[in-house]
């Protein structure tokens, strides 16, 4: 019951700090304020009946490992889709680079997959690597966004590989546990929205970063924004 618990509380508030950082890429479209508005309502009911409806489906199990694979690459492919739209796209482009990438500081709790390692109740061949993994992009996470943030000359490189190494970590990480039956104890309700929920919206996330990066549509804050400025200006 802990864990149940444990597991929907991470998850809500996971969500929510990347449904604020939506918000703050819709505040930034150009238009009327109505306009505004309707995609901060929409994106609202549309996040919280996503996170709502899997947590319910799962725990009726529903999500039996053969339709696991399809909630996964369902969840990814519509992400991706949304992209053609110039509107999701603006929204994007206005969200914060080091919110994009300081969110996924959550990915420290990985360490669960180490702990349970040491514990006996998880394979090494998926627990190490996916645990490391996790807790390297989580800690790496807030520095990142750091560099950015106060715009560091290799800021943007250093987030693309951050961007790559944490998307190749999820990959591993699905791709292993597919290996070991669900990490060796089968995937069951909680555990399972971490491929269902957590994982597709984690590698969504990295995608949008990865996006601007590339695209050069996440511009570094000003001197005036940065953290450094009063230290410059003396």
């Amino acid at each position: 019951m802990t864990l149940v618990v444990l597991q929907v509380i991470v998850q809500s508030i996971a969500s929510t700090l990347q449904w604020l950082g939506f918000y703050v890429g819709i505040r930034a479209l150009p238009g009327d304020k109505s306009r505004r508005w309707r995609w901060i309502v929409g994106s609202a009911l549309v996040f919280a009946a996503w996170l709502i409806g899997v947590t319910v489906l799962a725990s009726a199990d529903f999500f039996q490992p053969p339709r696991i694979p399809v909630a996964l690459t369902t969840t990814l492919a519509a992400g991706y889709v949304v992209l053609l739209s110039p509107t999701f796209r603006a929204v994007i482009a206005g969200i914060p680079q080091h919110w994009l990438i300081g969110i996924q500081t959550f990915r420290i709790l990985g360490g669960v997959f180490l702990i349970r390692y040491f514990n006996g109740e998880l394979p090494a061949l998926f627990a190490v690597p996916a645990g490391v993994g996790d807790v390297l992009t989580g800690i790496l996470a807030p520095l990142v966004a750091y560099w950015w943030f106060v715009g560091k000359p290799y800021a943007r490189k250093a987030a693309i590989a951050w961007n790559v190494f944490g998307m190749a970590d999820l990959i591993n990480a699905v791709a292993l546990g597919a290996l070991t039956g669900g990490g060796g104890g089968g995937i069951v309700f909680p555990i399972v929205l971490i491929p269902i929920y957590a994982v597709p919206r984690l590698l969504l996330i990295h995608s949008y970063s990865l996006i601007g990066l590339l695209r050069k549509t996440s511009r570094q804050p000003q001197p005036s924004e940065s953290l450094h400025y009063g230290t410059q200006l003396a």
